[in-house]
């Protein structure tokens, strides 16, 4: 999926059933249950049937309101507890796309944690964004033997020889968001995949639009370096915009993740397309970039949003120059990675897919919200 800066899409404009029955739908935070358990922190929530009660709490889902009545894929969001430790001195590997990635730490801490817990120590090695340095990684975990790998693959084509070979040992591998769709087949030879929510992601900032510009037209940056998972999750924010009505007029894409790079796209996107009333980024420092540079041009008309739950991100919204995000429960999403190895290195039968939680932050909650990246 490909638009250029020149070429206008057609909108297509309905209202769902599902919209039409609940405010709720869009708002993502509104003083309402989605019909999931989900963990809350922090604020208050106005009185029930008011129209404008919206919530000051922060509420982690894996079911944002609205999501499973658009045609969203439900999943498990965890996985059983483990009972027992894989062994003595048992150790569980763990491949990151890069080091650098804000909130990986904390993802790391929640792998770390549970593998601690059942007497397993964690190896980290960091993918550098590079394929084959993670295709190293997985050799070099083999040979130090690991009892399971987790791995968040910069190509996951890249690595199929490299699981082909820890099926051979008996080493299950988890991967983390590849395939990125929850309705994807895992890779070959995976055992379970975590995913990140970038679809309920996507889901949740086309909503905020709406809401926001029940007309809006919409401009994406898009990554056009190596991220099946970004690329995947903007292409959703088409999808899941157009059900809910939102005009997709054009896509800048960058070359490489970086705040300039971001910056050049979002001028040529807007003076190429003066119509677009919303900007759409595929994660929060890429937003940030995209809300200064139309803070710049003085298009006070002009919503953008990210992804992420960054820190950076929080003061933007609250003055308003940045929409809304999603945030990732990384330290959540760690725990799982953790029990799904330990669970796959003592031969437990787990879900072929667990659906990590988020949460909508946006002017109502951002004050009760602590960043996790």
């Amino acid at each position: 999926m490909t638009m250029k800066s020149s070429t206008t899409s057609s909108r297509i404009h309905r209202t769902p059933v599902w919209l039409a029955m609940t405010s709720c739908v869009i708002v993502g935070v509104v003083a309402c249950s989605s019909g999931t358990s989900a963990e809350s922190a922090g604020g208050e929530t106005a009185a029930a049937g008011d129209d404008a009660a919206v919530s000051t709490e922060v509420v982690w889902t894996a079911a944002p309101a609205g999501y499973l009545e658009a045609g969203g894929v439900e999943l498990p969001s965890s996985y059983p507890e483990p009972t027992g430790s894989p062994g003595e001195n048992c150790k569980i590997g763990y491949i990151t796309p890069t080091n650098a990635i804000p909130g990986i730490q904390k993802e790391i801490d929640g792998a770390t944690g549970v593998a601690t817990e059942f007497g397993c120590s964690m190896v980290v090695k960091d993918g550098q964004l590079s394929p084959q340095t993670q295709v190293t990684a997985v050799q070099s975990l083999l040979a130090e033997g690991v009892r399971a790998i987790i791995v968040n693959p910069v190509d996951p084509a890249a690595l199929a020889a490299p699981i082909e070979q820890a099926n051979g040992a008996n080493v299950p591998v988890i991967t983390v968001d590849a395939p990125p769709g929850p309705g994807d087949e895992n890779l070959a030879g995976v055992t379970s995949t975590v995913l990140q929510s970038r679809d309920m992601a996507a889901f949740e900032m086309a909503a905020a639009v709406a809401e926001a510009q029940p007309d809006g037209k919409v401009g994406m940056i898009y990554p056009a370096f190596q991220s099946k998972n970004l690329q995947y999750q903007v292409e959703r924010f088409q999808y899941w915009g157009e059900e809910l009505g939102l005009e997709f007029v054009a896509q800048e894409e960058v070359a490489a993740h970086s705040p300039e790079s971001v910056s050049t796209a979002t001028s040529a996107l807007l003076q190429q397309n003066p119509q677009i009333t919303a900007v759409m980024a595929y994660n929060d420092s890429a937003a940030s970039a995209a809300a200064a540079v139309v803070r710049t041009l003085g298009r006070t008309d002009i919503v953008v949003t990210g992804v992420n739950g960054d820190s950076g991100t929080t003061g933007l919204i609250a003055d308003g120059r940045i929409l809304a995000t999603w945030a990732f429960d990384n330290t959540s999403m760690g725990e799982q990675e953790g029990r799904a190895a330990i669970n796959a290195a003592n031969g437990v039968e787990i879900p072929e897919k667990v659906l990590s939680p988020g949460a909508v932050i946006d002017k109502n909650n951002v004050s009760s919200y602590e960043p996790q990246a």
